[in-house]
């Protein structure tokens, strides 16, 4: 086959593809801070290299990257696990005070819009399972595309389902993130020379979620440590261990994927 991406895809190929494997593939994020060592597609870019890599090895067809995602203020008590003494202050995301650019976020029901539109465009083309790749673990797009995968599963004629880009490696691995040790392989491996490590303070400096924008996923289960400082450090980040992320993604999501296929 020519190429799997939809973009670039004629007619006859297009159709030739959904009569072999009948799966469209969306990858969302949106653009949002990573600290000033990440691009801002880092999830987006995530959730499309796991998509092409289930592609490659599963075949069907992958629509092109939704650049959109939303966020909420944080709570009070989140607020406070990020290292903010005063609990009132108002930080939506991964947008601290201290940050240089601001996110690109959407409120919950704008997105909501949004990914309801790509889903039914691509559901109109007739794809037995359509697959959202999702890049972002916010509170609202996780509760947004768990809801519209249900809704239009049981109201159109396909199968759709919601799926997260970075899994754990096993059930010992806590190393998730936002711009952690995880992410920040991710991007070595999928971008290169889009990362820059140097942006960041030499490796004897903690770096506060507060100060950084950058946060281990125990942070926000209320399991980080009580100076509020990354870990799981981006610093030791490597595209060896970027890799393995994205393949251990592509090989979970590539094994409900066949497993839903196969009960069509």
């Amino acid at each position: 086959m020519r190429t799997f991406r939809f973009e670039l895809m004629r007619p006859e190929e297009l159709l030739a593809e959904q009569e072999r494997f009948s799966v469209a593939y969306l990858p969302v994020g949106p653009l949002e801070w990573h600290g000033p060592h990440m691009p801002f597609g880092t999830d987006p870019l995530d959730a499309q290299a796991v998509a092409y890599s289930i592609a490659e090895k599963l075949g069907g067809v992958v629509f092109p990257t939704l650049f959109f995602g939303t966020e909420a203020a944080r709570s009070p008590e989140m607020v406070r696990r990020m290292g903010f003494e005063d609990d009132t202050l108002y930080v939506v995301g991964m947008d601290v005070p201290n940050n240089t650019v601001k996110s690109c976020y959407s409120p919950e029901e704008m997105f909501g819009v949004i990914l309801r539109e790509n889903l039914r465009l691509i559901i109109s083309h007739g794809f037995k399972l359509v697959v959202i790749v999702n890049g972002h673990g916010a509170d609202g797009q996780l509760a947004t595309g768990e809801r519209l995968a249900n809704e239009l599963s049981n109201t159109t004629a396909s199968k759709v389902l919601f799926t997260r880009a970075l899994q754990k490696l096993d059930e010992q691995d806590e190393q998730l993130g936002h711009a952690n040790i995880a992410e920040t392989s991710m991007q070595m491996y999928i971008s290169g020379d889009s990362v820059d490590i140097s942006k960041l303070p030499p490796r004897d400096v903690p770096l506060k979620t507060s100060e950084w924008g950058i946060a281990d996923s125990l942070l926000f289960q209320g399991k980080g440590n009580k100076e509020h400082t990354v870990e799981h450090d981006p610093r030791d980040a490597s595209a060896e261990l970027g890799k393995r992320y994205v393949e251990n993604g592509a090989k979970r999501i590539s094994e409900l994927i066949l497993k839903t296929y196969k009960e069509l």
